[in-house]
């Protein structure tokens, strides 16, 4: 079972990012399937010169006629992606295009390194996290692929590991015409499946990021006790102590996509950590993104607060996060690490409505408080803490069971791979049994 694993982000900086397709990989390994090709994240997000076979060949022919080196390879590749962003876009921008694009890609007049991985794979997954949402190229890519592999190259399809957020129009039409097409449409939270199901057949599996477990309690502080054990440039850990009470302080996917364009957050950001730190000690800053790290850095420079960076390898921050009284922030996959140690969760708003699914998905009926406007409700989220902090190992022992529950499921992500591997053993021994009878 050769596969060929989509919108992988184990290549990009962000936390949660790197966790949920690095479990992914490990779950298809585990599966005895062979991954056979990766198409990154960073491959459907823009117009590259790799959409384009004539600028693939003319890139091609310059490597081989100019020197062989490392920077000059790079200045080539720099310098054909620019000339692809004045192109057109291949991609396409409503569902009518999309006929279009596939018989460009058959015809071997775009896509070509894409084409070539569909090609040679038994089953295509794309891994669509957070991705599909608004009318971004990547969104579209993302279903366009999902079509061309299943309606134009009749491989098995599957869409996993996702949530979703259908409200642009013309995002709504290419789903309604995409999802049916699947084999199996695999949805991280209810709220997404609830949303496709007038047009599909969703399973719900939680996030693969769930199959990391954190390590906790006496085992991690003997690992994390250590001095210095957190420093990280360009982030310092200052008087950080593990063994006493800590609050994980996050940032949001809000800080992205153009959403705090003329709104800043470290006003708001310092008047809830000054508010938490006198009333519960500790407050720990974690950013599990670039744009999380350029605000909460602000942040902990000004009150002298420690930041975990995003240098930070994600298990270090699972286990951070985890062991913590409580996780206030708006990242999904913080969220998963915070529940998977059974630590509550203090949600800010999102980008998409993810955070507000994630409460949903765990049962809580809160609302996700906005980002931009802290200050306002500081007092608000320190009595949410403290009568967490009230309920004391009863709340964690909840929390925990069921993540421990999501753990066993999160594997059902490649439910679909082990099915076609268990169906090929099944008629391989069938065969063989055939054959030896006389």
């Amino acid at each position: 079972m050769r596969v060929c694993l989509v919108n992988d982000t184990s290549n990009t900086s962000n936390w949660g990012a790197r966790a949920t397709s690095t479990a992914l990989r490990m779950m298809l390994e585990a599966s005895g399937a062979q991954l056979d090709s990766v198409i990154y994240e960073s491959r459907v997000t823009g117009a590259q010169y790799l959409d384009r076979p004539a600028l693939v060949q003319r890139s091609e022919w310059l490597k081989h006629h100019l020197p062989d080196n490392r920077p000059m390879r790079r200045i080539i590749r720099a310098g054909f992606n620019r000339l692809a962003r004045l192109l057109p876009d291949v991609a396409p921008r409503t569902w009518n295009d999309f006929p279009r694009l596939e018989r460009r890609v058959l015809e071997k007049r775009a896509l070509p390194d894409i084409h070539a991985c569909f090609d040679a794979c038994d089953l295509v997954m794309i891994s669509g996290e957070g991705c599909l949402y608004g009318n971004i190229r990547q969104s579209r890519m993302l279903l366009f692929l999902a079509y061309l592999a299943r309606h134009g190259m009749d491989r098995e399809t599957v869409l996993v590991n996702h949530s979703v957020d259908l409200r642009h129009p013309v995002l709504n039409e290419i789903a309604r015409h995409v999802y049916p097409l699947l084999n199996e449409a695999v949805f991280r939270e209810n709220d997404s499946a609830r949303v496709c199901a007038e047009f599909c057949d969703p399973k719900v599996v939680p996030d693969a990021a769930y199959g990391f477990a954190p390590a906790l309690g006496p085992a991690w502080l003997e690992v994390a006790g250590r001095t210095c054990y957190f420093d990280g440039w360009p982030t310092r850990v200052r008087d950080f102590d593990p063994r006493k009470p800590y609050v994980c302080v996050g940032g949001s996917s809000s800080f992205t996509r153009g959403r705090s364009r003329g709104r800043d957050p470290v006003p708001g950001y310092m008047s809830l950590c000054r508010e938490l730190k006198q009333a519960f000690g500790q407050v720990l800053l974690v950013a599990a993104a670039r744009q999380d790290e350029t605000v909460l850095s602000k942040v902990a420079d000004a009150l002298d607060l420690p930041l975990i960076g995003i240098a930070t390898p994600f298990p270090q921050a699972l286990d951070i996060i985890a062991n913590s009284l409580a996780y206030v922030g708006g990242r999904w996959h913080s969220a998963v690490f915070a529940h998977s140690g059974g630590t509550p969760v203090v949600a800010l708003g999102a980008y998409t409505s993810k955070m507000q699914a994630f409460l949903h998905h765990i049962g809580e009926a809160d609302v996700p408080l906005d980002p931009f406007h802290l200050d306002a409700v500081a007092g608000q989220v320190r009595e949410r803490l403290e009568d967490i902090r009230s309920q004391g190992e009863a709340l964690r022992r909840e929390r925990l069971s069921l993540a421990l529950e999501f753990r066993k499921q999160s594997r059902l992500n490649v439910h679909c791979v082990e099915r076609q591997l268990a169906g090929a053993r099944s008629e391989s021994l069938t065969i063989y049994h055939q054959d030896s009878m006389p």
